[in-house]
């Protein structure tokens, strides 16, 4: 009996051991939490992550963003859900399948799913949106927008369509979106592009003008083709006081042809033939940027028109010509660089004004050529004029322009080229260009 009784007092002090335990356990739990104390650490997989870079792709079926890392290319690849918390540049917060690509984000991240717990736009990211002003210079790897120079690089996301491009994709139709960092840039993304306007059955106006909206101007040739950013346009065709409008939807990357087949000789009031006297002989003359062969009268319509006239050796002049009579003569003379400042010009009836502020003045080296030797057959076109068929030579002319090359059955292309004033030749070769697919093209 006395066994016993050992047995069942020793038992009664393992019981209370162990309340006394678990008593002084939760004590500690409470008092931890109470306290702010930390909680074990997380494994090393599951602890949260970070990564700075762009928007390569946001994949909204599959939830999921591809983020580059600004100066690697390491690419991440994170799933999103309703939890992920995602913040513009102004610090609201957006849907995930907001993000667009191009976009510079800081993502943090589960490490051990990779799941997308928050994101924002950095503090120093600088963002330009709806540019319709850029350039590129291949030569140096830097891109001029909004009136200043940034670098780009290999780790530069540049993008069309949800496509990665090269940088001379991207012509001066085109409006994009610039994101960079400091003078970094590390995103160019287009979100409006260009199509093409050919004619057809337009003979009637070779050798006249074309015009769209009233600001773009094109010598209408059998070949014409007109590069234009995608819209819709008011197009007409001038020549010797007859003219013709239509209205024309550019798309982007298609070609549309206009059939002026229906056309009814008709005089027009409000148009001019304008006579060019260029001294001295073979000074180039460009209106509104595109240039104008002025061997026989211009036809124009009555309005103001920027105006430029250039030859190498030459000051280069330019002006706004104003359109308002049925026949106007213009007569201007070039200075010689070499000549004294007091040397004066005879000028059209017009005076410089703001409105040529923006636009490039190019330089024609009339002693060098550009040849266009590939892809072989296809049309060239320089700034919309037409130059013949590859492989083609014509004057050098300095500056930024954009050569468009065409031919039945494959999608039309433009490039941008950048023409040094280098006192050389220039040969320029593309790659071939590619099947058409579509079933035809739209009238």
């Amino acid at each position: 009996m006395l066994k016993g009784y050992k047995r069942y007092r020793g038992m009664i002090c393992c019981m209370l051991v162990m309340l006394l335990a678990v008593v002084f356990t939760s004590c500690s739990a409470i008092r931890r939490t109470r306290t702010g104390g930390k909680t074990p650490a997380a494994s090393p997989e599951a602890a949260s992550q970070a990564v700075t870079g762009v928007v390569i792709q946001n994949d909204t079926e599959e939830r999921q963003l591809q983020i580059r890392e600004l100066e690697t290319n390491v690419i991440s690849t994170l799933a999103y859900s309703v939890d992920s918390v995602i913040q513009d540049k102004y610090k609201e917060e957006r849907y995930a399948e907001e993000v667009e690509a191009g976009m510079i984000l800081q993502a943090n991240y589960s490490g051990k799913d990779a799941k997308l717990v928050s994101a924002e736009v950095p503090d120093d990211v600088w963002e330009y949106q709806e540019v319709q002003k850029f350039s590129f210079s291949s030569d140096e790897n830097m891109m001029r927008v909004a009136g200043s120079k940034y670098q780009y690089s290999g780790m530069t996301f540049f993008a069309a369509d949800g496509m990665e491009i090269e940088p001379m994709e991207f012509t001066n139709q085109d409006v994009v979106t610039v994101r960079g960092i400091g003078i970094h840039v590390y995103s160019v993304v287009r979100t409006a592009g260009h199509g093409y306007i050919r004619l057809a059955n337009h003979s009637s106006f070779i050798g006249g003008m074309a015009e769209l909206n009233g600001s773009t101007f094109v010598p209408v040739s059998e070949n014409t083709l007109i590069t234009a950013a995608e819209g819709t346009y008011r197009l007409t065709l001038s020549k010797k006081g007859a003219s013709a409008t239509k209205t024309v939807k550019v798309k982007k990357d298609k070609e549309v042809t206009v059939d002026f087949s229906d056309y009814k000789e008709v005089v027009t009031k409000n148009i001019s033939e304008v006579t060019f006297n260029l001294k001295p002989e073979g000074a180039e003359l460009y209106l509104n940027g595109t240039a104008v062969n002025y061997s026989t009268p211009v036809t124009l319509n009555y309005g103001k028109y920027n105006l430029t006239a250039a030859l190498t050796g030459y000051e280069t002049y330019t002006g706004v010509l104003e359109i308002a009579k049925p026949t106007v003569i213009i007569n201007i003379d070039l200075i010689d660089e070499k000549a004294s400042a007091s040397s004066s010009t005879p000028k059209p009836s017009a005076t410089p004004s703001s409105e040529n502020d923006d636009k490039v003045t190019k330089k024609i080296d009339s002693s060098h050529t550009i040849t266009v030797s590939a892809p072989e057959g296809a049309e060239v076109y320089l700034d919309n004029v037409y130059k013949g068929l590859a492989p083609c030579t014509f004057t050098k002319v300095i500056g930024s322009q954009t050569i468009t090359l065409s031919d039945l059955g494959y999608v039309t292309k433009s490039y941008p080229v950048d023409i040094l004033d280098d006192g050389k030749n220039v040969k320029l070769s593309f790659g071939d260009l590619v099947k058409d697919d579509t079933e035809s093209k739209e009238e």
